[in-house]
């Protein structure tokens, strides 16, 4: 077989590699210099990385998911300020990346990035950078939300201009899977080693006041806190539950399965009641979507159980965990949801004069350090009302709306478009899961912190671009 040229010159480069990087080895064990050994050895690789990142630009979004999963675990154990810089770094690399090919090998189609969720994304952008004029803002507040303004377009406009094959799809999938189920074990370790040096730091500056309750302790695995992480696997749970009713392969169902089961038990040990929320909306927009008469009658007859369950019954009461979550079922008899209400009534008032809001970063008691106000002295308990009081009555109306028009695009695409019934169920399954997270959303505001708001995009990108993805596989059918 000819060899090609770009072989040819590959070979040449490693020769030439070759000798120095050997010299370079023997001249570290000569001098007992662990750091150059480490160097040498390292270099290569990184090299061969790089130089599939450039080909395959797809790969530093990966790299983008994963680090946006395992972000906030880290920094706990790292003093570094700033860390989330990293990913801003890393997503103008792959525009970068996507620019270049675009360019030069002409294999982006940018035409797939035309779609409800970018153009809606783009003008919340505009709103967001028009936010600096707002009289009552603040600058520092504003930098300091950058991510709030053009995460969610520059994620879904990279995941429509990568994500060109199914394959990728599958892997992305696999990899939330094992992600999830580290993130079970992280907090199956948290409830039956104890909490490690970092996390006992973390909750002695005050974290404990929400995580160490009487009524028993709410786990938080490595993310940001129980209300990001209950609602995350709260997600998983119903995500994997439908993608194991959907994929062929037998091996991967039963993982999918397990995965399911085990990210619900999560959801629970979270502790966060309004978590619940998420596979009960998500079981509701499967029903719709899956458009069979079998599957709407089972899922209903499941919301009923499990809403009389809670609702009409006191069985399970003596576990703490059931008997937390109940509450959610009863909110009025909670002290804490009318704390809520009283709250935003307050908000309600010093906002009728503001329809663009406080201005961005300027709600919530951990933005006091920015500004102290009303609006930073009152708990956000909710990402609607973070959004309500930082942007006013136009900016939730204009993020809500670009988010909810997302979901029944992509839902009304799944509903009549899509025709392999794997890609339907796995897709219907991820967006199932980010609605009931959207939903859980107005009794926590996680929706923005990472992982969930990089997560969330990126799934609604996917779902929005199914039909290309069936096209593909009906090729390869036919």
């Amino acid at each position: 077989m000819q060899r090609t040229e770009t072989t040819e010159n590959s070979i040449r480069l490693i020769n030439l590699l070759l000798l120095p990087g050997l010299l370079g080895i023997a001249l570290s064990l000569l001098t007992n210099n662990v750091a150059m050994m480490g160097i040498i050895v390292v270099a290569p690789l990184l090299f061969i990385l790089c130089v599939q990142i450039l080909k395959f630009p797809i790969l530093l979004f990966y790299a983008i998911f994963i680090i946006n999963y395992f972000i906030m675990g880290i920094s706990r154990y790292s003093e570094i300020s700033g860390i989330s810089v990293i990913v801003d770094v890393l997503l103008a690399c792959t525009l970068v990346l996507i620019f270049i090919h675009t360019a030069l090998l002409r294999n982006i189609e940018w035409k797939h990035a035309a779609n409800i969720l970018t153009l809606g994304s783009f003008i919340w952008l505009l709103y967001c950078l028009a936010e600096i004029y707002n009289p009552s803002g603040v600058l520092r507040g504003w930098v300091l939300s950058r991510g709030l303004a053009y995460y969610g377009f520059l994620i879904s406009v990279i995941v429509a201009l990568l994500f060109n094959q199914y394959k990728w799809v599958k892997h992305l999938i696999f990899m939330i899977a094992i992600f999830s189920l580290i993130a079970v074990g992280k907090a199956l370790m948290q409830k039956s080693i104890g909490f490690d040096f970092a996390e006992a730091a973390w909750l002695d500056k005050g974290s404990y006041k929400t995580h160490l309750l009487s009524s028993g302790t709410r786990y938080f695995s490595f993310f940001t806190d129980a209300g990001n992480f209950g609602s995350n696997m709260g997600c998983a749970g119903i995500m994997f539950f439908i993608a194991a009713l959907f994929v062929k392969n037998k091996g991967l169902k039963i993982f999918y399965a397990i995965v399911a089961v085990a990210t619900t038990y999560a959801m629970f040990l979270s502790g966060t009641r309004g978590a619940m929320i998420v596979p009960l909306a998500g079981l509701a927009l499967f029903a719709i979507v899956s458009k069979n008469v079998k599957i709407l009658t089972a899922s209903g007859v499941a919301l009923i159980a499990i809403y009389s369950f809670f609702v009409f019954t006191d069985i399970g009461q003596s576990n703490q965990l059931i008997r937390r979550m109940r509450t959610a079922f009863r909110p009025t008899a909670d002290a804490s949801f009318n704390v809520r209400k009283e709250n935003q009534k307050t908000l309600a008032v010093h906002l009728k004069d503001k329809p663009f809001g406080e201005g961005l970063g300027l709600s919530g008691v951990e933005n006091k350090d920015i500004s102290i106000r009303l609006t930073t002295m009152i708990p956000n308990d909710s990402w609607y009302v973070k959004i309500w009081v930082e942007t006013g009555i136009v900016g939730l109306i204009l993020y809500l709306g670009m988010l909810f028009a997302a979901i029944g695009r992509g839902a009304w695409i799944l509903m009549f478009k899509v025709k392999n019934k794997e890609l339907k169920g796995i897709l219907t399954g991820l967006l199932c899961g980010i609605f009931g997270m959207l939903i859980s959303a107005y009794g926590n505001p996680f929706w923005g912190q990472f992982p969930t708001m990089i997560f969330a995009f990126t799934g609604l990108a996917l779902v929005l671009k199914a039909e290309h993805f069936d096209k593909e596989l009906e090729k390869q059918y036919n």
